[in-house]
């Protein structure tokens, strides 16, 4: 029995102990953040004065070491306010422009937001549109890397394709397996008319059996395959991905 009271007492006493601790360890460390920011904000004023010294050497090193301050915590922001007025004409002038520097970057960097997505919301709305010109195409085939291969008589239609902006460099190979040399066009952007926007421009001629390889190109490119008489073969639409064009020729008309 004796022995079940000593030790509920000192089961009861050790609950103590942790509820006090568990009320002083907030409190002790409240205390040492209030100590914290008690020091910032003294060795703030004692290097704020140091902006007002005789010596050139010293008033540009804290004027320095505020910049860094001011760039990695936000409180000596409110620290430096109360030093614009200060009664040394060149301490509240040094502390005006850190507190306009860093004003600048905050207002450059709301604008860098701003105009990502501007660029954002104009690309989703390009895309769309770009999705609204493919569904007027007639699609023969999606290859999976993401070639759309098109109704040769749609390359008339295909021209507004080319209007879009590209984003995305690509590698694209094109392969003749037919018995024929063919010629390789791709089509301008309507907006280079100095290069004959809109209209062909002269790639690549492939002999049979041959590959030729674009190292660097664009998706959303429109690619038409032609004969040696330029009559169309072939119409191709590039993705986002490195690709591969194999033409096997113009398949047999069915009779």
């Amino acid at each position: 029995m004796a022995h079940s009271l000593i030790t509920t007492r000192k089961n009861l006493s050790l609950g103590l102990i942790l509820i006090s601790l568990c009320w002083t360890f907030p409190l002790l460390a409240q205390q040492v953040q209030n100590k914290t920011s008690e020091l910032g904000e003294d060795q703030v004023e004692a290097i704020v004065e140091r902006l007002g010294d005789e010596d050139f050497k010293v008033r540009n090193k804290a004027y320095a070491t505020l910049g860094r301050m001011l760039e990695k915590d936000e409180k000596i922001d409110a620290h430096l306010q109360k030093f614009k007025n200060h009664e040394d004409p060149e301490v509240a002038t040094r502390i005006s422009g850190l507190l306009q520097i860093k004003q600048d970057k905050i207002l450059a960097q709301e604008r860098k937001k701003m105009q990502q997505l501007e660029l954002k919301n104009k690309h989703a709305k390009d895309r769309l549109e770009f999705q609204k010109h493919i569904a007027k195409l007639r699609v023969l085939e999606k290859q999976a890397d993401g070639v759309l291969r098109l109704d040769p008589a749609n390359e008339n239609m295909a021209r507004s394709l080319s209007k879009a902006k590209s984003l995305h460099k690509i590698k694209l190979s094109i392969t003749n397996q037919s018995k024929d040399p063919i010629k390789v066009y791709y089509m301008c952007a309507c907006s280079h008319k100095d290069e004959g926007g809109g209209n062909r421009k002269n790639h690549a001629k492939i002999e049979p059996g041959k590959t030729h390889n674009c190292k660097e190109t664009w998706e959303q490119r429109v690619y038409i395959l032609t004969d040696m008489d330029e009559k169309a073969l072939g119409l191709y639409l590039t993705g986002e991905n490195d690709a591969k064009i194999e033409f096997k020729g113009v398949p047999a008309a069915k009779k």
